[in-house]
C-alpha cells in the first residue's frame, strides 16, 4: 500500500513538472514568433519610408532577421546565465543590463550592415526612423506630434 502511494505521488510530481516546463516553452515560442513577425513589419515600414530598392530590401531583411535571432538568444542567455558567459557573469544581479549590452552590440552590427547599402538621403532619414522602432521587441512606435 505504501509503495502504491509513492508511485502515485511520483507520477503526479512528474506530470506537474512536465506541464510547467511545457507552458514555459510555449511562452518562449510565442515571444520568438512575435519578434520575427515584428522584424518583417519593421523592414516593411523602413522599405516604405526610405523607398528601398529590391537589393536594399534584401539586405535589410537579412540584417533584421539576424538581429531578431541574436536578440532571442541574448534574452535566453540573460534569463539563465552560464559560468562561461563573461557578459552575463559580470551582471549576475541585473540580467536586464546584460540584455541591454547585447542589444547595443547587435544593433550596432545591424546598423553597420544596413547603412553600407543606403544612399546619403536615405542614411539621414534612416537615423530618424530607426528611433521609432523599439530595440528589444522591434515594435513600430508612432511618432509624437509636436
Amino acid at each position: 500500500m505504501n509503495t502504491i502511494k509513492k508511485i502515485i505521488l511520483t507520477c503526479l510530481c512528474l506530470s506537474i513538472f512536465s506541464v510547467s516546463f511545457g507552458q514555459q516553452m510555449h511562452a518562449n515560442q510565442k515571444e520568438s514568433m512575435k519578434l520575427k513577425k515584428n522584424s518583417v513589419q519593421a523592414v516593411e515600414f523602413l522599405t516604405k519610408e526610405l523607398k528601398l530598392d529590391d537589393k536594399q530590401r534584401v539586405i535589410f531583411m537579412n540584417a533584421f532577421a539576424e538581429y531578431a535571432n541574436n536578440m532571442q538568444k541574448a534574452i535566453k542567455k540573460s534569463a539563465r546565465p552560464s559560468a562561461d558567459d563573461q557578459d552575463v557573469a559580470n551582471n549576475k544581479r541585473n540580467p536586464q543590463k546584460a540584455t541591454h549590452q547585447y542589444m547595443l552590440r547587435f544593433s550596432k552590427k545591424r546598423d553597420e550592415i544596413v547603412k553600407a547599402s543606403l544612399k546619403k538621403k536615405q542614411l539621414s532619414k534612416y537615423d530618424d526612423l530607426i528611433r521609432s522602432i523599439h530595440p528589444f521587441t522591434l515594435d513600430i512606435r508612432e511618432k509624437k506630434k509636436k
